[in-house]
């Protein structure tokens, strides 16, 4: 079997690439039952919430790897490469051993009717127990109660923001989201960023309900930033016993300190000292969230796929960026909220420039442009890399963002051969 032919064999599976969430645990437990529970060789991390749980994750391992830990990273979606999901430290799973996990699971997938992201979580957990791991931290999918990554006994849980996305699977009430990843919370200590106040209180019961110890941001926790350039931002982070000032985070954007000081919570909880946190928030790298892709003119890519990720863009390049003329290139998935994310950016865009990626799931750009306003300089572009173009040409003086789904996103750096395969670049000891 190719490389090739192992990834169509896993994206075949059902759901694809279009997958919702087909609810239960049983093929996911099935699998690990039938590959000897491979997650039961090392500690798990397990990360939730509906936005920036892959930059929690990122940071957290990048700290775990700071302290000398084998670490292994599960993260979705991916931004070119399937293999960019399954990291050891920082690395992306070889072609090689992925062939390799897809033929040991063999007919088990089939007789299972796992779906695309079971086989994958699966897949997963065994190449992190081949390469024998300390530590795994793994990106909850969708949800959390239902979710294959929700396995074994966590020893730390850290949920990022609730808000409103796949209220089609999750439910339409905060509540009721939040009740469906506040599920993660079952073992172990749980860490979690300040929340809707109908969130916290599902967190807050759950937690309580299930004996795990809560320390959320603004109580027990406290991120206070210092200031920022285009390299980094400087936080004071706080828990109940600790603190460390003027930390150097290398993720950017407004909504990055409250995800570092649950990444650096999760970390000291995990035995990462003080160098270890700072090491690790100072060289993770997590690419299409507020990453400056280009200097002359700035060009920013951040996935911003729902209402609640768009208004922290928007945030972000008002705070960065004040007065700045903002050219978007947007192009979001039929199945989000694309008049909430476009309602977030449209007050800061001088121009839009449309497009859709390569996704089956795209919408069509004619149907974004139905949303915006008519007097709106917008342009359709026929490929994200065409929008890039037209985005950039005669922008020196202003900004341009591309933003409304992370497969444009990976669309934009595959165009321009952008290479991420090293997610960890400094502070790593080993």
């Amino acid at each position: 079997m190719t490389y090739a032919e192992a990834v169509a064999r896993i994206l075949g599976l059902r759901g694809g690439e279009r997958a919702g969430m087909r609810p239960g645990l049983e093929r996911i437990e099935a699998l690990l039952d039938a590959i000897g529970r491979p997650e039961q060789a090392f500690t798990i991390a397990q990360v939730g919430g509906t936005n920036g749980k892959g930059s929690i994750s990122a940071m957290l391992a990048a700290i775990l790897q700071a302290s000398g830990r084998r670490v292994g990273l599960y993260t979705s979606p991916h931004l070119r490469h399937y293999r960019e999901r399954i990291r050891v430290d920082g690395r992306p799973i070889s072609e090689a051993d992925f062939v390799d996990g897809v033929e040991a699971l063999g007919t088990l997938i089939a007789r299972l009717d796992a779906t695309v992201f079971e086989a994958g979580t699966a897949l997963a957990l065994d190449h992190f127990c081949r390469s024998r791991v300390d530590v795994a931290v793994l990106e909850v999918g969708l949800g959390g109660r239902l979710d294959a990554t929700t396995v074994g006994r966590p020893a730390v849980v850290a949920l990022g923001p609730i808000d409103y996305d796949h209220q089609r699977e999750l439910g339409d009430t905060l509540t009721a989201i939040a009740g469906e990843k506040a599920a993660i919370i079952r073992s172990g200590v749980a860490f979690a960023a300040r929340q809707d106040p109908a969130a916290a209180a599902v967190l807050e019961r759950r937690a309580a309900q299930v004996g795990v110890p809560l320390a959320r941001e603004g109580h027990e926790l406290s991120v206070t930033p210092r200031g920022f350039t285009l390299e980094a931002q400087r936080l004071d982070l706080a828990g109940p016993d600790w603190r460390l000032p003027d930390v150097a985070c290398g993720l950017l954007g407004v909504f990055q300190p409250g995800n570092a000081l649950l990444a650096a919570a999760a970390g000291r909880a995990l035995g990462a000292d003080e160098a270890a946190i700072r090491a690790g928030l100072r060289g993770a790298r997590w690419p299409g969230r507020f990453q400056v892709f280009r200097r002359d003119p700035v060009v920013i890519l951040d996935g911003a796929h729902n209402p609640a990720g768009a208004r922290a863009l928007a945030a972000s390049l008002r705070a960065y960026f004040p007065g700045r003329p903002v050219t978007f290139v947007i192009g979001v998935l039929a199945d989000k909220d694309a008049a909430g994310i476009l309602a977030a950016l449209v007050p800061l865009a001088a121009r839009v420039v449309l497009t859709a990626s390569g996704n089956p799931r795209a919408a069509a750009p004619e149907t974004l442009r139905a949303l915006l306003p008519a007097d709106l300089r917008v342009t359709v572009a026929p490929s994200p890399s065409d929008a890039l173009a037209l985005a950039t040409d005669g922008a020196a003086a202003g900004l341009v963002c591309v933003a409304g789904s992370l497969s444009l996103i990976g669309d934009v750096l595959a165009a321009t051969d952008d290479e991420q395969d090293v997610l960890f670049t400094a502070g790593a000891r080993c």
